[in-house]
């Protein structure tokens, strides 16, 4: 089978890939790394003959640490990293239908966001409507989450129309994102499981694998595309 070489492929599966192993990465190490920090804490408190009440504090303050900041920053960061490679390569794609020598106008002559922008240019040069993608629903909430991270801190947020985008997402994609029971803007910040983020992986995946099609892209250059 012959192989075909194309940079927009190569660039956006191998971020992707990327992410893929950094949530492998994550899911393997954290259990060890909390177990270390644990025996650490008790080889102190028994050479330096700890009370109780200052070992509990201790122990307090590693599952503070793993079984609240680090799970949710891990998810964070990835969800955050997804929705970059869906703007920077969907964006990558305009470009490649904007070196079309019929074609009249380029991507960067559209006003507004880097991702409306590619969403236009794609359908209006490329005859491409992303919008009707199978994935596109899931990256819509994708992007929403990214939103809640970015510009709430993860939180339900004040305004109604927040609240209604946080809930819903929270009844979409129950248990694999939930949000913390203490009231509290502190410990408001919703939970997103390593397995929803990969979830999302794949769904960013399939929706390159088509779109890189529909512009041209030979599918001998996409992974996983059968032949």
């Amino acid at each position: 089978m012959k192989i075909i070489i194309d940079p927009l492929a190569i660039t956006t599966f191998g971020r992707l890939a990327g992410v893929h192993a950094f949530i492998s990465l994550l899911d393997n190490s954290m259990p060890e790394v909390e177990w270390r920090e644990r025996e650490a804490l008790k080889h102190v408190a028994q050479e330096q003959d700890w009370d109780f009440g200052d070992y509990s504090l201790g122990t307090q303050l590693i599952d503070e640490r793993f079984r609240h900041w680090i799970p949710r920053f891990s998810a964070y960061s990835i969800i955050i990293l997804l929705q970059s490679i869906v703007e920077t390569q969907l964006f990558a794609c305009a470009q490649r239908v904007g070196q079309n020598p019929n074609a009249t106008f380029q991507v960067r002559d559209i006003r507004g966001g880097v991702l409306e922008s590619a969403v236009l240019y794609l359908r209006n040069a490329g005859s491409v409507d992303v919008r009707k993608d199978p994935a596109w629903s899931r990256l819509q909430d994708l992007h929403q989450l990214r939103n809640i991270i970015a510009h709430r801190g993860g939180t339900r947020g004040e305004s109604p129309e927040h609240q209604k985008t946080f809930d819903r997402l929270l009844s979409t994609y129950a248990p694999r994102l939930a949000s913390a029971d203490q009231p509290s803007s502190l410990y408001g910040e919703m939970w997103i499981s390593l397995r929803l983020c990969d979830e999302f992986g794949r769904d960013v995946e399939a929706f390159f694998s088509r779109t890189l099609r529909a512009i041209g892209v030979s599918a001998k250059a996409i992974p996983g595309v059968s032949q």
